[in-house]
């Protein structure tokens, strides 16, 4: 008797424990497959020129009002690529996850897109699955973001907010290729999955996808390159995502993203893609609902 007691003392702190930790800011504990009572493939999209992703892309000095934490200041694009030019992680192929691509492949690609207007033989019309969205109506204006009444409390526009010792937006990385055009868009593709030991949904993010835009607004998005979520949390760590109200409350991008503390929208849903916002929002409230009406015990 004394020895069931304790079995189950043990299986109930366990699963106290694992609790607490799945509740801790960045902790990030995929359940196994054999657990996985439901799963979708979800592909998100970021538009970060909305005014509630700035941040993702904000770029100020570091020696002057950058905090000494952070390794990175110039915004999560530019912090992907210096990594993977450092050689702490590869890329892979937007359209084949399992084929690797070193820094110099990617200067390549990037050099071919910029050469080809965003052609060339390895960016297909049809690799994006998103062509549908490009070019209309419904990104412009203000409800995305495009006005000028984003300020902060000292009264300030996007605009001159920077430091003009800070590198702009769509800076260039170091005598290679600039970043410009792929600062415009950033998608993610994740599982959600239902794990049936914890009763509770769970947002498995699996890759970062950069986006290249034409800066002409003529040509469709092109699918640039995916970096593996797992390899890069430590860049993410690193990268300064600023508060512009506060700056006590900066955070390192790994927050942002496992705490969604951006604005998102859904483009593909196990493969299918979707073609209107209407779409997106109906898609996206479906998998809440479908959540929220889930058997708990």
């Amino acid at each position: 008797m004394k020895r069931l007691a304790f079995l189950s003392l043990m299986l109930l702190l366990s699963g106290v424990m694992m609790e607490v930790v799945a509740q801790i800011p960045g902790a990030r504990i995929p359940p196994r497959v054999d657990d996985h009572f439901w799963r979708r493939k979800v592909v998100n999209r970021i538009d970060l020129t909305e005014k509630i992703n700035e941040p993702l892309t904000y770029s100020e000095s570091p020696a002057l009002y950058g905090n000494p934490a952070y390794g990175e200041t110039q915004g999560i694009i530019t912090a992907l690529v210096n990594g993977l030019k450092s050689g702490k992680y590869l890329a892979y192929h937007p359209d084949s996850l399992n084929k690797s691509l070193t820094y110099e492949d990617v200067v390549k690609i990037a050099q071919q897109i910029e050469g080809n207007g965003g052609g060339g033989e390895n960016f297909d019309e049809e690799d994006s699955g998103f062509d549908e969205f490009d070019g209309g109506d419904d990104f412009g204006g203000d409800e995305f973001g495009g006005g000028d009444e984003f300020g902060d409390d000292l009264g300030g526009g996007t605009e001159g907010d920077s430091d003009p010792a800070a590198t702009a937006g769509g800076s260039a990385v170091e005598g290679d290729f600039s970043t410009a055009a792929y600062e415009s868009v950033l998608e993610f593709i994740e599982d959600r999955i239902f794990d049936k030991n914890r009763s509770d949904m769970i947002y498995d993010i699996q890759f970062l996808r950069l986006v290249w835009v034409d800066p002409g607004e003529t040509l469709p998005d092109k699918n640039f390159v995916c970096f593996r979520y797992a390899d890069i949390l430590e860049t993410l760590e690193d990268t300064q995502w600023k508060n512009k109200f506060n700056d006590a409350e900066y955070r390192n991008m790994r927050e942002i993203f496992e705490l969604r503390l951006f604005s998102s929208y859904i483009i593909i849903v196990s493969g299918r893609g979707v073609r209107t916002l209407e779409e997106s929002d109906f898609r996206r409230n479906q998998l809440v609902e479908f959540e929220h009406h889930l058997w708990c015990y």
